[in-house]
Parts: C-alpha cells; structure tokens; sequence
C-alpha cells in the first residue's frame, strides 16, 4: 500500500535585499522611499540603471515599493527608521565598505495639516519635539552611518530635502509650520557645518527644496506641482552638482542658490 504524503510549504515573500553593485554601476541609498517623493526618486533612478537601496521606516506599509522592487532587480528594499539606532547599525555592518555615490535624505516628519496652520499657541511641543528627532537628529544620524560609504566614491553626494519654509530670506511670510521650519532649519545649519569637512573629502553636500509638491491625493495645493515633475528636476540638478555647490541650499527649478 502506497501512502500518500502531502507537505505544506510556507509562502514566502522575497524582497531584493542582496543585490551587488555591478562594475561601473552607481549606487544611490535613499529614506523614506515608500511614498510621495522618496518613492518616486526611487522609480527614477532605477530607470538610469542604478542600484537604488530603497529604505523604509515600515516594510508593512510598502506594498508599491516592494512590489517595484520585485519588477526591478536593481532595487533593494530595506527597513530603516532613522531614529532607530539597531536599524542603523545593521545596515552599517550589511554594506560595509561599499561605496554609496548618493546619500539622499528623504525621510521627514511633518506635523499633522491643520496643525501647522496655527499660530504660536497652537504650536504642540511633542510634535515640535518629533520634527527635530526626525527632521535633525534622524537625518544626522543616517549621516554618521554611511558617511565613509560616500567617501568610498570618487564621486560623493550627500543630498538634504529641505523647505523654503526654513530659509530666513525667502520663506512665506505667513505664521505656519513653526515646529516644520524650525527642524529644518536645523538641519540646513548641519548642512553648512558638515560642508567644511567635505571640502576635504571631495564629496558634495547639499540642502534643496523640492517646492511646493502635491504629496497628498487630492489636496490641489495653489501653484503646487506634481511629484515626478520635482523630482525630475532635481535629479538635473543633483546630476550637475560640482564642488563648488558643496555648502549650498538650492532650489529644484534651476538650481539657483537660496539664501540660508
């Protein structure tokens, strides 16, 4: 008598988390790639053929991103809170003297929308509290973490999301987005700071806006402009970058420099 014997297999999800650099092949490591504009970094620079390290605060919560990665070998998707320190150090130790061409700072906190419309007594200190934790904080401790992956290039970018809403010359002058503009306020001083010492290192460090972008469905912000237009226009921009712009906070329309 023959027996029959049936074996269940488990389902399994691969993600694309050990994909090498091939020879001459750029790497660019971008946060907050699950949505809006990380995500659609991610889509364009994976279309010029790069190995994009894709990172994410919650693999859960990025159903579109791991599926493009599945569709496109180049892209790996790894999690990454910023303010998470285990998170930091595992990748750290996974990409080890590999060189990174492009760090780009995506990820960000933003207070909820209607809260950032209110005056200084509607500020919340928690929130405010969160944007600096992110926004500063966060986005100088993905700094810290691959610094040297970046030197490893022969041509190093470290890229910043900024705001014009942190400029002191050209912000709108309409009392908002305290706890937002201060966070990157910050950071766009973090920016100037580090310069100096990439000067010495040939790597390029910049802040840039991405003006105002369309991020959420249906909002139809006045003069907002959709995400792959912005982000196109920024990939020219990071793509022209020369020492000389190291230091610099520019704007994605033409890369012209706005004032601190």
């Amino acid at each position: 008598m023959i027996k029959k014997i049936i074996v269940f297999l488990p389902l399994i999800f691969f993600l694309n988390t050990d994909v090498y650099a091939s020879e001459n092949q750029s790497t660019v490591l971008i946060t907050g790639s699950n949505r809006n504009i990380g995500f659609e970094f991610v889509k364009q620079f994976a279309n010029k053929e790069w190995r994009v390290i894709a990172t994410t605060r919650s693999i859960e919560s990025a159903d579109e991103l791991i599926k493009f990665s599945k569709e496109n070998k180049n892209v790996i998707v790894e999690q990454l809170d910023i303010t998470n320190d285990e998170h930091l150090q595992f990748l750290k130790k996974k990409y080890k003297n590999e060189p990174i061409d492009i760090l780009l700072n995506n990820a960000a906190y933003t207070p909820r929308y209607l809260s950032s419309f209110k005056g200084i007594n509607g500020v919340e200190v928690d929130a405010t509290r969160k944007s600096f934790e992110v926004n500063t904080i966060g986005t100088m401790k993905v700094i810290q973490t691959f610094i040297e992956n970046v030197e490893e290039s022969n041509n190093g970018k470290i890229v910043n999301l900024s705001t014009k809403a942190a400029s002191f010359e050209e912000r709108p002058e309409i009392p908002m987005m305290y706890s937002y503009a201060m966070s990157k306020a910050a950071m766009n001083s973090m920016v100037k700071t580090l310069s100096f010492e990439t000067a010495k290192k040939n790597i390029i460090v910049i802040a840039i806006s991405p003006g105002t972008v369309n991020t959420t469905l249906g909002m139809g912000l006045m003069g907002a402009i959709d995400i792959d237009e912005s982000v196109s226009k920024m990939m020219v921009v990071i793509d022209d970058l020369t020492m000389d712009h190291n230091g610099l906070f520019l704007d994605y329309e033409d890369g012209r420099e706005i004032g601190w």
